[in-house]
């Protein structure tokens, strides 16, 4: 079982109000928030605004909101986890880590911030941040079953389910009621099929949360794979009830019914499924057997086809993207060995292949500012962040485009970006804290180039730009 299950397990969706998502939070993780108590009243109340336009689906004037509050109450740290999460739904990554950030600073170990900045890592796919984060708050919290619970997580979405194990036992130590560890540890169970003992982990869940979606849709798929039809139709029933936009639990509810000859009821289900998502594959091809099932042979000949022409294009797709990544890594190669025109040539093939490789496009742009090309390489990258916009090596080319560009508040944004999305960055640290010496704000400076020793301490010329740095002008 891949990331897509344990999404359905997400804290909130951008439809959700932060007050809502903050109490999901905690309910997942088993965290009692401290809610924000504002330094003043405008900022009580722009909070409080705020959260009404969440609930509202106006997400953007909430954030508005927050970020005026915080700035009436910078020193209150739960203002900057609401704000942080509110930018989080919104996929706004690098402002909601650096929220959460301000959070920890102001109030070092609040777990809801640290659980915040873990699911912003998470989201984006750097796994070792997250994970880093998530054994620190367990260290900090030896009490809390959040962190466990949320590390186990993240080892299941990395397929490693024995390593996901030991958090999630641990967590139920904590707290045996505890319902997102039991679940995921239920997940554990099943993936080595033991269904007899998921089963149990489940049955727990759903007794005292009937209304858990997850541990209903891992409960119907255990029943499916037994032929108990009346009780995962049952379960597969509430998913979709409770979680009517959830492809895949109505796509189990859809594959389970066709399998009992009730092929009319599970049509309707599938044909929801592919008026959202025209190109669902698997829909397509369950349609067209439901149909041929319900007696409608035209509509079933007419489905296996539109299947057919999608199945033929994803596959081609799929090959032009292996072939594209291939020559990247090939032209990778060249550059690194000093050959740029070779490089370029296959970058060139790369993207004639795949003209949304968002690789192929960043290494183009390197290639080309190093050859001095600025504006080339300005709008290679520019066309890597559109097709991923918090890709970090693509952020830090950007702002060393931008500082040659004598762009230097644009080059600083971009790369303090790149500090946030990838920490660990000591390179772009190195160059952060250079722009902000051009820029004369020495003590911001100072703060990024100690990150960047602290991360490399034997690399000589950070050493030195350190020391220079702090030596008075």
């Amino acid at each position: 079982m891949g990331r897509a299950i344990y999404d359905r397990a997400v804290l909130c969706s951008r439809r959700v109000g932060l007050l809502a998502a903050l109490v999901a939070l905690a309910q997942l993780w088993g965290v009692r928030p401290a809610w924000p108590q504002a330094e003043s009243p405008s900022a009580q109340d722009l909070a409080t605004q705020a959260r009404s336009l969440l609930a509202g689906g106006r997400t953007e004037e909430a954030i508005a909101r927050y970020r005026k509050a915080a700035g009436l109450a910078p020193g209150e740290a739960g203002l900057w986890i609401e704000l942080g999460e509110a930018q989080r739904t919104a996929g706004e990554m690098p402002d909601a880590i650096a929220a959460f950030r301000k959070a920890l600073e102001l109030s070092p170990n609040y777990e809801l911030a640290q659980l915040g900045l873990a699911e912003c890592y998470r989201q984006l796919g750097n796994f070792d941040e997250a994970k880093g984060l998530l054994r620190g708050a367990a260290e900090a919290h030896p009490k809390s079953p959040a962190p466990l619970a949320a590390l186990g997580r993240i080892h299941l979405e990395l397929q490693k389910h024995d390593e996901a194990e030991a958090p999630l036992l641990a967590a139920l130590r904590l707290d045996p009621q505890n319902t997102a560890a039991r679940v995921f540890l239920a997940s554990v169970h099943m993936a080595r099929a033991e269904n007899d003992v998921a089963l149990e982990e489940l049955n727990q869940v759903i007794a005292k949360e009937p209304e858990n979606a997850l541990a209903r849709h891992f409960r119907a798929s255990i029943y499916a794979e037994r032929n108990d039809v009346a009780r995962a139709v049952s379960d597969a029933k509430r998913v979709v009830a409770l979680e009517p936009t959830n492809t895949r639990g109505r796509f189990l509810l859809a594959s389970i019914l066709v399998r009992d000859g009730r092929c009319a009821a599970g049509a309707e289900h599938l044909e929801k499924i592919i008026a959202a998502e025209p190109e669902h594959t698997e829909s397509l091809s369950l349609l067209a057997r439901a149909y041929l099932c319900a007696g409608r042979a035209d509509e079933a000949a007419r489905v296996r086809q539109r299947f057919a022409d999608l199945a033929k294009a994803g596959h081609a797709a799929r090959e032009n993207r292996a072939q594209s990544d291939h020559l990247v890594r090939e032209a990778g190669e060249h550059a690194r060995e000093g050959r740029p025109n070779e490089a370029l040539a296959l970058l060139q093939e790369a993207l004639r292949h795949d003209p949304k490789s968002d690789s192929a496009c960043t290494l183009l742009a390197k290639i080309l500012y190093s050859a001095g090309r600025y504006d080339l390489a300005r709008e290679a990258v520019d066309r890597a962040l559109e097709y991923s916009p918090y890709r970090s090596d693509a952020l830090y080319v950007l702002g060393r485009i931008l500082a040659k560009q004598n762009d230097l508040p644009g080059a600083r944004n971009a790369l303090v970006q790149t500090t946030l999305v990838n920490p660990m960055d000591a390179e772009a640290l190195y160059t952060l804290g250079q722009v902000y010496l051009a820029l004369d704000q020495r003590q911001s400076a100072i703060e990024a180039l100690e990150r960047a020793v602290a991360l490399e301490p034997d690399d000589e010329s950070y050493a030195r730009a350190l020391a220079l740095a702090r030596r008075e002008p």
